[in-house]
């Protein structure tokens, strides 16, 4: 790790070249995390029996699974941004942007919307089961914590 760090450092552009996708990264960030906690929310809701306070397990696995890939299919493109400025200086690749409008000109002319969704199924199947044994691990562990001191459970 340390001597591609130096070799980066060395002929990709000095600390710049640690940090090449940082912003797409972080722009993406608080949308992805918003999303998936609306989305569970309104899931989890929507699931949850009539007369229950919550789903069951399968029903939490199943929102968070939901909540994960919709929220990572309305935040993808900036996936697909960070990952073509980490390559940008790799010799070969072929990607060569100036800015991120730049790069989203470019995507969007050369490789039409689906550009900007390139290799979005092999992420789904990474973040759905992901996300879905997130949530329930979340609300499992709250539920512990709550029956602990019921009094938590009305905040």
């Amino acid at each position: 790790m340390w001597e591609t760090m130096t070799k980066m450092y060395q002929t990709e552009g000095g600390v710049w070249a640690l940090y090449r996708g940082i912003v797409p990264t972080v722009a993406g960030v608080a949308p992805y995390v918003g999303l998936n906690f609306m989305i569970y929310e309104s899931v989890r809701h929507y699931i949850t029996p009539e007369g229950q306070a919550n789903p069951s397990s399968i029903g939490k696995l199943c929102a968070g699974a939901i909540a994960g890939a919709v929220a990572q299919t309305c935040t993808y493109p900036l996936d697909v941004l960070r990952r073509r400025f980490q390559i940008n200086t790799m010799s070969g690749m072929g990607y060569q942007y100036k800015s991120i409008v730049d790069a989203v000109r470019v995507i969007v002319g050369q490789e039409g919307l689906r550009g900007l969704y390139k290799g979005i199924t092999p992420n789904l199947l990474k973040v759905a089961p992901s996300m879905a044994s997130s949530w329930l691990s979340f609300e499992m562990t709250r539920d512990f914590f709550v029956s602990l001191n019921p009094e938590l459970e009305a905040t």
